[in-house]
Formats: C-alpha cells, structure tokens, sequence
C-alpha cells in the first residue's frame, strides 16, 4: 500500500475517533440508563496480565433495559434458559423455539425436537425453575432480531495448578417471537462424535463478505452505529492487517483484557497483535461477518472461522467466533472473546 493511501485510512480513522467523541459514546445507553455500563465491573486489573472475567450481579438490569421488542427478546431467551436449560423442562422449547429451529452450534443436531431429547436426557427435571439463570451472566445486549448472552466459563489450566475464566457465548435470533436459530461459541472436543449437516446435523455457520458486511454496520441511533464502525474498522486494521500501532487511535490506554492469552494494557495489545504478519488494510473484514450486535456500550462482534476437525484428519469445519467490546470516550477500553489458552482467532494464525 502506498504512502498517501494509508494517510487517508489514517486521516478516515481519526475522523471516525472525534465523531464518536462528539456523539458522546460514554451515555450512549441513552436514557434509560444514563452513563451506567451493561458490562459487570472488572475483576482486579493488573498490567500485563489478563484480567478474570467476572459475572453481572444485576440480571434486572439487563432484562429491563432498550427498546420493547428487544427487552421483549432478551427476556424470551432468559426464560427459555432458565425452564429449559436450567430446569430440563423440555416442553418450554414448544413454547420458545420454532419447529424448525436452526443450529449452528457444532457438535448437536438441528430442529426443536433434537433439542428437546438432549436436554431430556442429560439435566435433571425441576418441577419449579429457578427465578434468575443459574449460570454466571456476564450480560445480555439485543439489537434488531439478535440477543446476545455471555457468560464466565472456567477452563483447566494446561500445568494442572487450577482454573482460569474465559467467556462463553449464545446468539438467538427472533421472528414472530420464537427462536428461530442459534449460534455459540461451542467447538468440536477430541473423540466427539457429532451428527452430519444434511442429516439432521447442525447446520454450517456462514456469514456475510465483501462490501454487503457494510449494510451490518446500520443502526439509526447514530451512537451506535459509531460503535459499531470503531470495532470493524479496529479488527480489519489490527488484528486482519497487523497494524498495531493504530491501537493509539482505536484503544483506551486501559485497554482491560479478558482474552487469557493476552495482556492488559494498549501496549499488551500492540505486543499481542505484533505477532501478525502486515498485510494491506482491505475495505472489509478478511473473516465472513455473521452478525454485529451493538447495544449501550457493548458491541458483540460474529465470524465465521474455521477449524481443523479434531477427529477427521484434513477437513475443517466452521465455528463462530466470538468478541465483544466496551466502549468508552470514542475508544474500546474492554474485550471479552471465547478463547482458552492457547487459541487464537483465524487472522492471529498466520
């Protein structure tokens, strides 16, 4: 790339950077929650190291916020989750999920039936579901048809000496008011046997590529449309092109990290994001975009992404990947993804 077209990327970035300042992204949750973060406040923050993701302690909060159609979705999802998943009260899928619900989640089949034997067969029934969702939320953000949820998830450490957290993540999507489809942050594990798309399998995650991933961007709060073009325009000029001295441009100097493989801090990021290679900084994103879910101050990111597959030598299958960032003064200044140690996102591996 030439000297005066990575000017004008500069220039258009620090465009977007005062535009998003003037915007006041700090309230952009509006006023229905003032300047108050749909995010749980962080764990202990030590630079260098990542920092422990940590669970929302107000699921009313969550619950009752946005527009009536979303609040409407994100408590549909909350109470399929508690009766069902929760509960094992299989007959709440009739009420939650459509009939020819879709799965994208790799290792479990497809339809609504499917997901009633599953958890007919492996979480206990309770007459009586519980009144939260027993599993550590970290949040639950909703834009047009899409609810979010993350989650604290715990992983062995490799040496044996403990655990450490990463962020579990499921993405429904909406029509009439049922779930109609499904995502995660679910991989294939080692010696799993898992069903094949076409028959009754899980169908492949696929997203969007090319300038159509520019029509995901849309939201007609200006605020959010302006987080969610800082989080695009951050992956496909740091982490897709290598770029990392654009973190001054992108990053809080905080920059709180949840990713257990990273560090906190700006600087911990531009040595993390070192590692790739620079390639030239392609209008959109080099990984299919499924979704880009923004909502207050928190911004979900959804690729598409590939994987060897553990158990058949020389294919690959597709997962999604998931990150979700804060934002904070016209800067991201927090990140959770789904990694565990050792693993890294598609545009990290090369």
């Amino acid at each position: 790339m030439n000297n005066s077209a990575t000017a004008a990327i500069v220039l258009a970035t620090v465009l977007t950077t005062l535009l998003l300042t003037a915007c006041g992204t700090t309230t952009s949750m509006g006023d229905a929650t003032g300047s108050r973060s749909l995010a749980p406040p962080p764990g202990p923050t030590v630079f260098g190291e990542p920092v422990p993701v940590t669970a929302h302690a107000d699921h009313t909060f969550l619950l009752e916020i946005g527009a009536p159609q979303q609040r409407t979705n994100k408590r549909i999802a909350y109470d399929m989750w508690r009766k069902l998943i929760n509960a094992g009260q299989v007959e709440a899928a009739d009420q939650y999920l459509a009939e020819d619900y879709i799965q994208h989640n790799p290792s479990f089949p497809t339809g609504r039936e499917a997901v009633k034997q599953i958890f007919s067969s492996f979480v206990p029934r309770q007459d009586v579901a519980p009144d939260t969702v027993q599993d550590p939320v970290v949040t639950i953000i909703a834009e047009g048809d899409y609810v979010v949820m993350a989650f604290v998830t715990e992983y062995d450490e490799p040496d044996g000496s403990g655990t450490y957290t990463s962020t579990h993540f499921d993405m429904y999507r909406f029509d009439n008011g049922m779930i109609v489809e499904h995502w995660d942050s679910g991989q294939i594990q080692r010696g799993q046997e898992t069903p094949e798309f076409g028959n009754g399998g899980p169908v492949p995650v696929i997203g969007t590529q090319g300038l159509a991933q520019l029509d995901m961007l849309y939201n007609d709060d200006p605020r959010l449309f302006m987080n969610k073009r800082l989080v695009f325009d951050l992956w496909r000029h740091i982490p897709e092109s290598g770029a990392e001295e654009l973190a001054d441009i992108y990053m809080d100097p905080i920059y709180i990290q949840h990713n257990p493989n990273a560090a906190t801090g700006r600087d911990g990021a531009k040595a993390y994001f070192a590692m790739r290679p620079d390639t030239p900084i392609e209008t959109t994103l080099e990984d299919p975009l499924v979704a880009l879910v923004a909502e207050g101050d928190l911004v979900v990111q959804v690729l598409q992404e590939e994987r060897p597959h553990p158990n058949k030598p020389g294919e690959i299958y597709y997962v999604a990947w998931f990150d979700m960032f804060r934002i904070e003064g016209g800067r991201v200044i927090e990140h959770w993804d789904t990694a565990s140690k050792g693993e890294l996102p598609a545009a990290m591996q090369q």
